[in-house]
């Protein structure tokens, strides 16, 4: 009989707690932003304490890309964002948005990998749930007018951002 009265307290936990997240979750989704909309304006801080605003590249193409140290799929594109940075860094503005890490993780990181990416720090994840990128590696791309045009959830390659990149371009 206690036995039982323990099962039912614990399912009804779980079922409190599983409502509590989804009415949680469904009260952030107003604030976030979306295809075909414009993009949140956003400040965030690279490694080196320069402050990065959104609006600042209105006109210019910018491609975000949520990222984690410990994410072994974020880990794994990384160098393909190294080939696709270095190959197209004169078309558009890529960002590493690291989701939550502290700032001694993240340079420790790049300085193992030696990468020449623009690192920006969401330190309260604020930022990446704005733009609903709720897990990594997320990749958002903007056009120049600050629409979201893409959002893909998973790793991407250089071929891939490259042919995105040409379409948006209006380039084949």
């Amino acid at each position: 009989m206690k036995k039982t009265k323990v099962v039912q307290m614990i399912v009804l936990v779980f079922v409190i707690a599983m409502l509590a997240t989804m009415v949680l979750g469904l009260r952030s989704v107003g604030n976030t932003v979306g295809i075909g909309e414009e993009a949140y304006d956003f400040e965030l801080q690279d490694l080196d304490g320069n402050t990065h605003r959104l609006s600042d590249y209105r006109g210019e193409i910018v491609i975000l890309n949520f990222f984690a140290t410990w994410c072994v799929s974020c880990v794994a594109e990384a160098p393909e964002l190294e080939k696709f940075n270095e190959e197209f860094k004169d078309e558009m503005n890529l960002f590493i948005v690291v989701k939550g890490e502290p700032l001694n993780t993240v340079k420790r990181y790049v300085e193992e990998k030696n990468s020449n990416k623009t690192y920006i720090l969401d330190f309260n994840n604020h930022v990446s749930r704005r733009f609903g990128a709720l897990g990594q590696p997320e990749t958002i791309m903007i056009n120049e007018e600050g629409i979201i045009v893409e959002h893909f959830i998973g790793g991407v390659n250089r071929d891939f951002l490259g042919v995105k990149l040409r379409e948006l371009q209006g380039l084949r």
